[in-house]
């Protein structure tokens, strides 16, 4: 990665957090990196870090050898009108919902690769599904794997999949976040201290996870294990059950892969 310039077209939350992840993970240095965003003052924040700025979208792809596009669905084809011209010969990491990768490589003369992470890539436990448009060879995938892989895990899908994987783990965090605000908030009611709440929450939420990736379990063996019959969890079990949060857990997926689709159109 030494030798090649990576470009953020867009330095939002994810955008932004892609970034971090790659500079924490010693993926790329500052030097190599440059930012632009129609938001003058995410720019000066960008430049208050010691990473160089781009004037222009176009400039961004000029200087760039690789250009990751994390802008807003809505805002992409105003991007790619702007930067058409300059775009031979660079490879396009899209990062934005519902964008297909034809639609992109109908504008663009590079290469393109259609990726969608997530918000943890940010502490290195991001999970991201990419997808290869036809011009992108091996070398280009190895590329995007081993950005990816130092800010998390990657998978690779059948484009088809990506709205699913959209609404799964691109939305995915802000679901368990809801689910760990919950817990703690009724460990709070029942006495603990917003601090000591949090704490067991999040971190049950953790090794819970951990036990689905590290054991050969499926989770509702998991499940069954956490619950001994006449038991404090079954009692817990059956409230969730009652008021359908299975059920609810997955209308929030198909919701999120639902928008997703409608962005493509």
């Amino acid at each position: 990665m030494s030798h090649s310039k990576i470009g953020f077209i867009g330095i939002g939350r994810m955008g932004s957090a892609l970034m971090q992840g790659f500079l924490k993970a010693k993926l790329v240095s500052k030097k190599d990196i440059l930012v632009y965003d129609k938001d003058q003052k995410k720019l000066q924040a960008v430049r208050k870090t010691g990473v160089k700025t781009a004037s222009s979208n176009r400039e961004l792809v000029s200087k760039s050898d690789v250009i990751l596009l994390a802008v807003k669905p809505q805002s992409m084809q105003a991007v790619l009108n702007e930067i058409s011209e300059v775009s031979g010969g660079k490879l396009f990491v899209s990062i934005a919902a519902g964008i297909k990768t034809k639609k992109l490589e109908e504008k663009l003369k590079g290469k393109v690769i259609r990726v969608m992470p997530n918000t943890p890539c940010m502490i290195y436990q991001g999970t991201s599904a990419y997808s290869i448009g036809k011009k992108a060879n091996e070398q280009d995938t190895k590329l995007v794997k081993k950005l990816f892989n130092a800010v998390g895990t990657t998978v690779q899908v059948k484009e088809k999949h990506m709205d699913a994987v959209t609404g799964l783990s691109g939305s995915g965090p802000a679901y368990i976040y809801y689910t760990i605000k919950a817990m703690a908030e009724a460990g709070e009611e029942e006495g603990l201290t917003e601090e000591v709440a949090l704490k067991l929450a999040a971190q049950t939420a953790k090794g819970a996870a951990e036990m689905v990736l590290k054991t050969s379990k499926k989770p509702q063996q998991l499940i069954e294990d956490v619950c001994s019959p006449g038991g404090t969890t079954i009692q817990g079990i059956k409230k969730l059950e009652e008021k359908k949060v299975n059920e609810a857990l997955k209308q929030a997926v198909k919701a999120a892969a639902k928008r997703s689709k409608q962005l493509s159109k």
